[in-house]
């Protein structure tokens, strides 16, 4: 039987659930299913889109802009975080404490950090939730830090004023014993929650034997209620829930605002 390779195109908060995940499947399902958290993201999603992965947990916006330019997957489920009660997530808008920054109208003239120009939740969301502010402000500069955890420091270090961050990588942090980090968040606070969104889709590639997929979804759909629940919701993830490809409209229609918003 084929073996599955499981990779991650989101931030390290989701490598030990993948990891649990993979353990999960192949116990349930007698199908090897290993997780590759060393290839990086961006060479990993260029695998996953070309089938050399089998299995991936990507960002929804990197999912329609694949699936949509070739249908390239097969959605398998969406996942609900640990400490949510949907499938959804949202960027907090993150500034340091004392900044005096306490509103949306505090945000004029200041420095913004992104993770990634192709990030949905670090990019994309706040462009797509300025579109729809009858009077957005206007940011005196827009830098890239190249992710997440990055951004945090440079806002901490007073090298940026706000990020948009992932709610799930900021609470995995908050969470973390990690000193530095620890240090870092010590010095921020978030004035606002933007743009909800379906969570990230786990998907699998269209080439994999439809049997494998239809075998790996049941099994991903009935871990809420299997003895591996409890090792999951230590990892970060509450459970999963059926999803298509409609729930990713969403997606497509904050894609399409962000682009065609004035940004600076």
């Amino acid at each position: 039987m084929q073996a599955i390779t499981l990779i991650s195109c989101l931030g390290e908060n989701t490598y030990p659930i993948c990891s649990v995940l993979a353990d999960y499947l192949t116990a349930e399902t007698g199908i090897k299913v290993s997780f590759d958290r060393t290839t990086p993201w961006l060479e990993a999603s260029e695998k996953l889109a070309a089938g050399e992965i089998h299995m991936g947990w990507i960002c929804g916006l990197l999912y329609t802009l694949q699936q949509d330019q070739q249908a390239r997957y097969q959605v398998l489920a969406k996942p609900i975080f640990a400490g949510h009660r949907k499938p959804e997530y949202f960027s907090y808008l993150v500034v340091r404490r004392d900044s005096g920054i306490e509103s949306l109208v505090d945000l004029a003239n200041k420095r913004l950090v992104i993770n990634d120009p192709d990030s949905y939740s670090g990019n994309h969301a706040l462009w797509a939730h300025w579109a729809k502010l009858p009077n957005p402000p206007k940011f005196a500069s827009v830098l890239a830090s190249g992710s997440h955890s990055n951004s945090l420091r440079m806002i901490a270090a007073g090298d940026a004023d706000v990020a948009a961050i992932d709610c799930t990588v900021f609470d995995y942090w908050l969470k973390t014993q990690k000193p530095e980090m620890q240090a870092v968040l010590s010095q921020l606070k978030a004035i606002e929650q933007i743009n909800p969104a379906p969570t990230p889709p786990l998907v699998m590639h269209k080439s994999v034997d439809s049997k494998i997929t239809e075998t790996i979804r049941h099994a991903l759909l009935a871990l809420n209620h299997s003895e591996w629940s409890a090792r999951l919701q230590a990892a970060g993830l509450q459970g999963l829930v059926e999803a298509q490809d409609q729930d990713y409209d969403f997606m497509r229609e904050s894609y399409r605002l962000s682009q065609g918003f004035q940004r600076l």
